[in-house]
């Protein structure tokens, strides 16, 4: 089996752009292998500014692909995001994040999340855990799950099998490198990831 691309945290809107290469994984009874829908996942980010408001965004250029086992809840995930497509409404700032004080978008075009392991309570996804890379630097990163499940949707009359769900994280932003402008932006960034995905096969 193979594990996803996903396409965040630190989320922030988006669109097909180059696949990653699949990470080798444990074999999954019955798993089944998705490709996220980039029209319908997202991700946000938001941070402090001089600790009164918000300065918020998004990315526009998501990929992934997940393995996921309804059954047992067991799964794992490769979601890249096009560092060059983060997007704040305010091209001034679009273009000193796309810089090389920040995301170095020209250098780093991608940042990476792959994780291996879904963590299950009560028959409910909580939480899943792995590997976030930004900028050449990988940290470990937990995305908490807000609510997640799989089942049939029909759209004009189309019936399919989706699973999706939100997700969220805080992270450190020195841990990557991107300590320009600290502390009155703020080091804790939060990201809000929306995930909707289709099975590669549907049957």
């Amino acid at each position: 089996m193979r594990n996803l691309i996903v396409n965040a945290l630190l989320a922030i809107p988006f669109a097909a752009i180059p696949f990653a290469a699949a990470l080798p994984l444990p074999a999954l009874a019955a798993a089944t292998n998705y490709t996220i829908d980039p029209l319908h996942t997202a991700v946000y980010f938001g941070a402090s500014h001089f600790d009164r408001t918000t300065v918020r965004g998004r990315f526009g250029k998501i990929d992934g692909r997940i393995v996921y086992d309804p059954a047992t809840g067991a799964g794992s995930l490769d979601f890249t995001v096009g560092t060059d497509s983060v997007d704040t409404g305010n091209r001034t700032l679009d273009g000193v994040l796309r810089s090389d004080q920040f995301l170095d978008a020209q250098g780093n075009p991608f940042a990476r999340f792959r994780a291996n392991r879904f963590v299950v309570e009560g028959g409910r996804l909580v939480a899943v855990e792995g590997d976030f890379t930004l900028r050449g630097v990988t940290q470990p990163l937990r995305l908490e799950s807000d609510r997640f499940s799989c089942g049939q949707t029909v759209l004009f009359g189309v019936r399919r099998d989706v699973c999706g769900g939100d997700f969220h994280a805080t992270l450190k932003r020195s841990a990557f490198g991107l300590t320009r402008f600290l502390p009155e932006v703020s080091d804790d960034v939060t990201l809000q990831i929306s995930v909707e995905a289709s099975p590669d096969n549907p049957q």
